[in-house]
């Protein structure tokens, strides 16, 4: 997960809102003839554009999914009324993220059943509907919103392809809200709950790892000497604004990757 810098909010959007202050997010959607349908779309697409084309959560590109196959999803529960603040149409509450697993072809999801495979808002979802999580989840999860852009505060494990809190870094972020005693522990819980290592996406990961040592291959055969391959590898995969799986990327290239992100005052 790595953070989401939200522009500003699609004009057709506040146009709906000035209009209609009151409505849902369902009764936008629907609205097919007052333009609220076009402001729903307006705030996928926008989303989407200010998350570079990644998922929120699992950081799978889903520019090129189908419609169906990316949606937003509201980080504080979009029913909730129990403050003056519509979270349904709340600019800053929605996210762009994938389906989480759940619109996989039947081949995929005999490879990767569900709902062991579900991630995402799918997972948290389902997290809230058995009670593991309370339905107004913040400070139980981190919000992309509020991660750091400094510094990392994910690990990866080689061989198992599992993302994992970096302890260290996360020893000196407070993150305003957590629940727990440590930014570790708010990091692992999200993890879980968005079930961010479940099977279907840590053999993806792994396919990226094999990509990136055929690269190193090819580098050394190329007559690279090792001390250089690192800036050549950030230069292949961080050219695109974001790479797929880029939190992945970060930890596998390491400190080239962080003088990359600081050089180009990286924000999200």
């Amino acid at each position: 997960m790595k953070l989401v810098n939200k522009g500003s909010p699609p004009s057709s959007l506040c146009r709906y809102v000035s209009t209609y202050p009151d409505a849902t997010w369902a009764d936008m959607s629907y609205d097919n003839s007052l333009g609220g349908s076009y402001a729903a779309h307006d705030c996928r697409d926008q989303a989407i554009a200010d998350q570079c084309g990644l998922c929120a959560y699992c950081e799978r590109e889903i520019t090129s999914h189908k419609p169906l196959q990316r949606r937003i999803e509201h980080f504080h529960p979009k029913s909730d009324r129990s403050e003056a603040r519509n979270w349904g149409l709340d600019w800053e509450n929605m996210l762009a993220v994938c389906d989480g697993g759940s619109g996989g072809s039947q081949d995929e999801q005999k490879t990767h059943p569900l709902p062991k495979n579900l991630s995402c808002d799918a997972h948290k979802d389902r997290m809230i509907q058995i009670g593991n999580l309370p339905v107004c989840c913040e400070g139980y999860l981190l919000n992309p919103l509020d991660v750091p852009a400094f510094p990392n505060l994910f690990a990866f494990e080689k061989g198992s392809w599992r993302l994992m809190p970096d302890e260290t870094c996360c020893a000196s972020v407070n993150v305003a809200g957590n629940v727990y005693e440590t930014t570790a522990e708010l990091v692992a819980h999200t993890i879980s709950y968005l079930n961010l290592n479940c099977e279907r996406l840590t053999d993806s990961r792994m396919r990226l790892v094999y990509n990136i040592e055929r690269n190193i291959k090819k580098l050394r055969e190329h007559g690279f000497k090792p001390a250089d391959i690192p800036d050549k590898l950030v230069q292949r995969y961080f050219r695109k604004k974001w790479p797929e799986f880029f939190t992945t990327l970060r930890c596998l290239l390491g400190a080239a990757a962080e003088d990359y992100l600081v050089s180009s005052d990286f924000q999200g």
